[in-house]
């Protein structure tokens, strides 16, 4: 867990916080990696031998003071003597040495669900929870696309059956006017059909995909079934369907029925999550590399960590979940029999539907990537919002992660689908361009990261303050203060949280009761131990078939921090930490933006920008009597805080927040989503891209430079490397030596470093390299966001002016500020 915070040394107390107006506020990365808290390993302390404060519940640490017949709580100052069962090994210095819980930098657990939200009695009568679980994922591919669509999701799906580990089971389902569902155990794969509904109410399809075909054949081994698998994958071909009415050709049902496709696997899911019997069988059946999926029995704790990955090429528009509203025909009711299963064998040389027509080039009415609008009148359609609010808690309920990988030129309507990742803790990749999608590389990354389940998060801290508000993809426990619930996160995805004063007296100044904060994580995990192999077994299995145990272990960790006071404006200032006060803006103001629109969110931005900025001029005025004051703009004396107003600018000049229309009408939603999981260092680099220069590409000249044109004149550097999170952009300058090789060789310091951040980031970065006179630079000199934005410099000179005119304006502002109080 990291825990970091806005300000290193708390203001004393709430009026110096205000008359310094920075956040109060911290930032927490709840499941981040710690080397000494590695994940393959379980710990060996149990929450039942914890000791814990009889008044507020704190974990005992590191901090707590310990005295002959008891020890004192560094959180409430409550006094816990050594009678309690969990508290006698702490009467001793040598128990006290060897208890995990009382060193420094947190610790690890394995607890029940109830560990933490009463007394210590209660939390002794529950056992750490280890059940038996498997690895999941299902695919779920839109068909109505193009061919070079079909061909990144293939490359894709393949990348995935490398990252999963061989005893996992994978499922492919297909969608379009009809859900196809692969059974991939025989010795070729085979596929049936179930046909969906246009209808905006009632069931998704006729009947439920478990009559075409089970569970258990649908989900397959992947170290059993790989190349069965792979052939599915590789069988994959576009989908061209025609709606025929009595009247002729019509299209207004649409034909992509992600929604129905979606809600009819969740059914399936929950269908057998609840089956009667499933707990005793699964017991019976046990979770290792060489069960076969038709073996297995499911029941709710068993899709614990299932990974759904959708791909799409376009706006679902059919039926139940459509972002698009229509004017939909009277549809005539089917029976719910066998005959609306479709049974196609997907041998050497067959189509994947001989009933319908697949065209070269892959596209559903015109409907793919780079082809003609819809034909038919739509618009979009709030009411689907609530359609995969709906979707996304039913999916969150039983475990299942959903990630969604788009790839479209046009809108999708992901501001419609966003709950389906926020709430089930998935993510959203977006890819306006085939051509620079890294669609294959981010689902390895995605998929070989841990996860961590059902999460709950809480925050103790010591009388004189508390938590206020939360950021994230995270939601507010009804019952318990201060405890919220994460669905899923990986080890980068990041909070935030406002923190307020208790009371106006604030913190002591003495040095032996200084602010306590203590993070409980609580959360499960999908672990593999290994198991012995089958007696029955007469010759070695090859490594990928070597069984492997899976349980769902309740974990939880546990990390206690003190933190220093400041008495005056200089120290807070010294003691800044600008990235995390980035990550708290951002979240503040994509809120505001959500819920009172963009304009209003950056007005708040730079009002507050201008506030803080007032405030300093004044503190600094103040601290020299007799001065006379000089507006500074820059916070040119505190050096921690001289990063603030290039990074506000930079925010309001980034698409979440430009009032000017983006080249995609998804990029706003999908930034906020991206930005909002962000870890502090790298959502200022996402914000503020980081541009360095090179001498050659063995030397680098300066590690750091403004975003301006000026930065480049004055280096005198024939080669940058600007850094924006998403991309890496390679810029050699016209006229560089032809001594420089170009491309940079792959044993040289640059391709290191391009390698070294490309392995650390949790999305590929996409290279992309260009030569100044040669090539088209716009995508570098375009993210010189210091300077005007042509573009758009006529309509609106005060949304997109530079860096040097924004803060003339700043400090015009904060002249009127001090002198009149506005």
């Amino acid at each position: 867990m990291a825990v970091n915070f806005t300000l290193g040394r708390f203001p004393q107390s709430g009026e110096l916080k205000d008359a310094c107006s920075l956040p109060f506020a911290c930032v927490v990365q709840p499941f981040a990696r710690l080397q000494h808290l590695p994940l393959d390993k379980a710990p060996v302390t149990q929450a039942g031998g914890v000791g814990r404060c009889h008044e507020c519940y704190a974990y005992v640490n590191h901090y707590c003071h310990f005295s002959m017949y008891g020890w004192t709580c560094a959180i409430c100052g409550g006094y816990n003597d050594y009678k309690a069962i969990s508290n006698r090994r702490y009467a001793r210095d040598m128990g006290r040495q060897q208890a995990p819980e009382l060193q420094r930098g947190g610790f690890e657990m394995l607890c029940s669900s109830a560990a933490d939200f009463a007394d210590n009695t209660a939390a002794n009568e529950h056992c750490p929870e280890q059940v038996p679980g498997q690895p999941m994922y299902i695919a779920l591919v839109d068909l109505t696309c193009g061919a070079d669509f079909l061909e990144l999701v293939k490359s894709g799906l393949l990348a995935a059956l490398e990252a999963v580990p061989p005893s996992a089971l994978f499922a492919l389902i297909t969608f379009s006017t009809k859900i196809g569902l692969y059974d991939c155990q025989g010795p070729q794969p085979s596929i049936r059909y179930v046909h969906t509904s246009g209808e905006a109410k009632g069931p998704p399809t006729s009947l439920g995909l478990e009559e075409a075909l089970a569970l258990s054949h649908l989900l397959a081994p992947v170290g059993a079934c790989k190349d069965c698998i792979a052939a599915a994958v590789d069988s994959l071909e576009a989908d061209m369907l025609q709606h025929v009415s009595s009247e002729g050709s019509d299209s207004s049902l649409g034909t992509r029925s992600f929604g129905a496709a979606l809600q009819a696997i969740l059914r399936c899911l929950g269908r057998a999550a609840f089956a009667p019997h499933a707990t005793d069988n699964r017991h019976q059946s046990g979770s290792n590399a060489s069960t076969s999926g038709r073996d297995l029995a499911m029941d709710a704790t068993h899709f614990a960590g299932t990974r759904l990955m959708a791909f799409l090429a376009g706006p679902p528009d059919r039926g139940q979940g459509s972002v698009l509203k229509r004017k939909l025909p009277p549809a005539p009711l089917v029976p719910p029999d066998m005959t609306d299963i479709t049974y196609t064998s997907l041998a050497l040389g067959l189509q994947p539907s001989p009933t319908l027509p697949t065209h070269s080039h892959g596209t559903a009415n015109g409907r793919g990537i780079g082809h003609g609008s819809d034909p038919v009148q739509a618009e979009p359609d709030p009411a689907a919002k609530q359609f995969y609010e709906e979707a996304a808690s039913a999916a969150a309920a039983l475990g299942v992660c959903v990630d969604v990988y788009a790839a479209s030129k046009e809108g999708l309507g992901l501001a419609y689908m966003q709950p389906l990742t926020s709430i089930t803790g998935g993510a959203v990749f977006l890819y306006p361009s085939l051509d620079e999608a890294a669609l294959p590389q981010d689902i390895y990354k995605r998929l070989s990261c841990p996860i961590a389940l059902g999460g709950m998060l809480r925050i103790r801290t010591s009388p004189e303050f508390s938590v206020s508000q939360a950021y994230g993809q995270l939601f507010q426990d009804e019952q318990y203060e201060n405890l919220v619930h994460i669905t899923a996160c990986t080890p980068h995805s990041t909070f935030a949280f406002d923190l307020q004063y208790a009371n106006a007296a604030g913190f002591a100044t003495t040095v032996d009761s200084p602010p306590m904060v203590q993070m409980v994580f609580q959360y499960s995990l999908l672990a593999a131990r290994p198991a012995a192999c089958c007696a029955s077994n007469e010759h070695n299995p090859p490594d990928s078939m070597l069984q492997t145990r899976y349980i769902v272990e309740r974990r939880m960790r546990v990390v206690t921090q003190a933190l220093q006071v400041a008495q005056d404006p200089a120290t807070v200032y010294e003691h800044a930490r600008p990235d995390c006060i980035l990550c708290l803006l951002m979240h503040k103001i994509s809120r505001a933006a959500v819920e009172e629109g963009l304009w209003h969110a950056r007005q708040l931005l730079q009002d507050w920008l201008v506030r803080a900025l007032a405030n300093y001029n004044t503190n600094r005025a103040g601290s020299i009597p007799g001065a006379p004051l000089q507006v500074d703009a820059t916070f040119e004396g505190a050096e921690t805080l001289q990063a603030i107003p290039r990074l506000v600018y930079a925010l309001l000049r980034s698409p979440m927040l430009s009032p000017h229309p983006s080249n995609h009408s998804d990029t706003r939603t999908s930034l906020h989503l991206l930005w909002s999981s962000l870890p502090p260092e790298d959502l200022q680099t996402a914000v503020y891209p980081h541009l360095s220069s090179y001498q050659d590409p063995d030397t680098q000249a300066y590690p750091r430079h403004s975003l301006s044109r000026a930065a480049l004149v004055t280096a005198g550097a024939p080669i940058f490397l600007l850094d924006t999170f998403t991309s890496l952009i390679l810029y050699y300058t016209p006229g560089y030596p032809t001594s420089i090789p170009f491309p940079p060789p792959h044993s040289s310091l640059l391709r290191k470093t391009i390698q070294a951040v490309k392995q650390r980031r949790q999305i590929s970065p996409q290279l992309k390299m260009f030569r100044g006179g040669v090539d088209d630079v716009s995508q570098f000199t375009t993210r010189l966001i210091e300077e005007p934005d042509a573009m758009f410099s006529h309509e609106n000179r005060q949304a997109t002016v530079g860096l040097v005119a924004f803060l003339e304006q700043v400090k015009f502002e904060i002249q009127q500020f001090i002198e009149h109080g506005m």
